[in-house]
């Protein structure tokens, strides 16, 4: 039982309430992007979208984007992408820690409570979990200011982390979802993601779009600020 309120809670951690013109950059390996909040009918809440972040991925970090914008030039770009690179470098530490949270709480938890009972299960869980969230909260710190980390910001995650180690498993998240990307998510997705990723992202995007035009009041002029969008998104796939 207790390895299912873990799970509840971890599943709770990794949702994210997005606006509707935003969606989440999922690292999909090898510099490449991925997006997810753009289906055809997604599940909302209080009028937002609720996402996941990948829950089997712990290691992969997500990004919070806003589509609709402006695009950037082409140096614009370059360097929003090189700054995300640059905080996706710095991601080896977390990635182990959450990967072996994950196993720790949703792997090694459930068996041993099939092998030795819940109290074993537990208390022998405990003794590896533990030392891995107190290396986590020393690694947080050591490298709060890569990763803009304010102090109140670092306090938090400390505790939180300390309180609910059911948390750590979303460690990458946690770092990865505060830092702003700059340049209009279709934009990075069109330069990031695999040729297959891409073309289906963007058709759904582009649903989501006409959808919006249909929306619009035809006296604001939204809507042909939708249209040159849209066109810009075909032209991109």
């Amino acid at each position: 039982m207790i390895w299912l309120v873990a799970l509840f809670l971890y599943v709770c951690d990794a949702a994210r309430l997005l606006a509707p013109r935003q969606m989440l950059l999922v690292e999909a390996g090898r510099g490449q992007l991925a997006a997810t909040a753009l289906r055809e009918n997604p599940l909302t809440f209080l009028g937002r979208i609720l996402a996941f972040a990948p829950l089997l991925r712990p290691h992969h970090g997500v990004f919070v984007a806003t589509w609709g914008r402006a695009w950037m030039d082409r140096e614009g770009l370059e360097a929003v992408i090189g700054a995300l690179e640059r905080i996706r470098a710095s991601l080896l530490v977390p990635r182990i820690l959450a990967g072996g949270g994950f196993i720790l709480l949703f792997g090694l938890g459930p068996l041993l409570t099939l092998l030795l009972g819940p109290n074993a299960a537990v208390a022998f869980t405990a003794l590896l979990l533990y030392p891995t969230v107190a290396a986590t909260i020393g690694w947080l710190w050591w490298r709060r200011r890569r990763f803009a980390l304010t102090v109140s910001h670092s306090v938090w995650l400390s505790i939180e982390i300390l309180i609910c180690p059911a948390f750590l498993p979303n460690l990458v998240r946690k770092l990865t979802v505060p830092h702003p990307i700059a340049a209009d998510g279709a934009q990075v997705l069109a330069a990031t993601a695999a040729e297959d990723v891409k073309a289906e992202a963007l058709a759904r995007l582009a649903t989501r779009i006409e959808e919006a035009m249909e929306e619009a009041s035809p006296e604001s002029g939204e809507g042909e600020g939708l249209r040159a969008y849209l066109d810009g998104i075909r032209d991109a796939r």
